[in-house]
């Protein structure tokens, strides 16, 4: 039979382990990486990027009503990468468990072709030189690799068009004729990697240049009627 001292011991070592037990929860809650400024913009972006995408959308209805086919097919495709955008800034936030808050259905304006024109080409200027850079700037010290990732895949796949953003906000403000003419006769198909965004006028035969996914992760985008 256990002494009194032994029972003592016992029992404090049993106090021992029950503490423990209840304080490794709260060691792993205190070990476990915060996220709040990832989860933050992931939010900002995913909201930005649904509202480009549908606003892209309306552009594109209305210049295939005023005749303007190819701008029309231009826009609707930058609108499809922006979908594919959105996505991914949802599955980061999916994956931390934060809240998809529903997002607001884009209600205009919608101003002429000309407009919409000059004003998506300076929207993707920004975002190149301007969104992109600070939102990695804002997550990088929290090292979510996923996060970082997709952002880097929509500025990529958005750089691609970079020298075309640059003519047209150059050359619409004056000759928008001229240049949604010139969009017309050069536009052929466009397609977009669903994994990434990348936006290319023929299915690349290797690999995504943005992603390096599979070939058959582009989709062909279907003008509008």
């Amino acid at each position: 039979m256990a002494t009194q001292d032994e029972r003592r011991r016992m029992l404090r070592s049993g106090l021992a382990l029950v503490a423990a037990g209840a304080m490794a929860p709260l060691r792993r809650a205190r070990a476990a990486p915060s996220y709040a400024a990832t989860i933050a913009a992931m939010r900002d972006a995913r909201a930005v990027e649904t509202r480009v995408s549908q606003q892209y959308f309306a552009y594109g209805r209305k210049a295939s009503a005023d005749g303007y086919k190819g701008v029309a097919y231009l826009f609707t495709a930058f609108a499809s990468s922006e979908q594919v955008h959105a996505a991914n800034f949802g599955k980061v936030l999916a994956d931390l468990g934060a809240a998809l808050p529903p997002l607001p259905a884009f209600a205009g304006p919608v101003g002429t072709t000309r407009e919409n024109l000059i004003a998506a080409a300076k929207g993707e200027a920004e975002s190149i030189e301007d969104l992109y850079p600070k939102m990695l700037e804002r997550i990088r010290p929290e090292g979510h690799e996923e996060a970082m990732r997709f952002v880097n895949f929509a500025w990529s796949s958005e750089r691609q068009h970079h020298d075309k953003i640059k003519q047209i906000r150059r050359y619409s403000p004056t000759m928008f004729e001229l240049v949604a003419r010139h969009i017309d006769a050069k536009t052929g198909a466009y397609f977009v990697c669903q994994a990434c965004g990348s936006t290319l006028n023929a299915v690349p035969a290797q690999s995504c240049p943005v992603c390096q996914a599979a070939p058959k992760s582009y989709r062909r985008v279907e003008p509008p009627a």
